[in-house]
């Protein structure tokens, strides 16, 4: 059989530190982090504030206007993207009027060829009662062809 190993001895804490007062609220700190400005890590923890003497410095303004360059270049690419952008939003906005107009028609069609059909079914029994069933068959006819026609037009 076995040893076990012995744990070591709990240390006492410092009496300064939080853990010292189980009723203290520990403070801990988070890690300052800048936040990411590009896609160069070598140049992501760089001070970002530039003396005068830093500015007379030729590789310092080579370097900026290398940044200015691609900074202009990507520009120029995003601004054919902002032109399409708008372009799509725009042919967007037709498609919705469109769509809308569409659906009216439809509940026109609907309604006309509903009521058009009712008017027909109703002639018959109407027929005795003289001009009333005649009309309601014409009446009825026409709305189911008008509603047909305009269903068709619109296609």
């Amino acid at each position: 059989m076995g040893t076990r190993p012995q744990l070591p001895a709990p240390q006492k804490p410092d009496p300064d530190s939080p853990e010292a007062d189980p009723n203290a609220v520990a403070k801990v700190q988070a890690p300052v982090t800048n936040p990411l400005t590009g896609g160069r890590q070598s140049f992501r923890d760089i001070k970002r504030q530039l003396e005068e003497s830093d500015l007379q410095s030729p590789g310092v303004q080579r370097m900026l206007l290398e940044e200015l360059e691609r900074a202009e270049n990507q520009c120029n690419i995003l601004q054919g993207y902002v032109d399409r952008f708008h372009d799509a939003d725009k042919r967007a906005a037709i498609l919705t009027e469109k769509l809308k107009t569409q659906t009216a028609l439809e509940i026109f069609f609907g309604v006309g060829v509903g009521v058009g059909c009712a008017m027909v079914g109703l002639a018959p029994s109407l027929w005795a009662a003289g001009l009333a069933g005649p009309l309601s068959l014409i009446l009825g006819g026409i709305l189911v062809v008008g509603s047909a026609i305009g269903r068709i037009a619109k296609q």
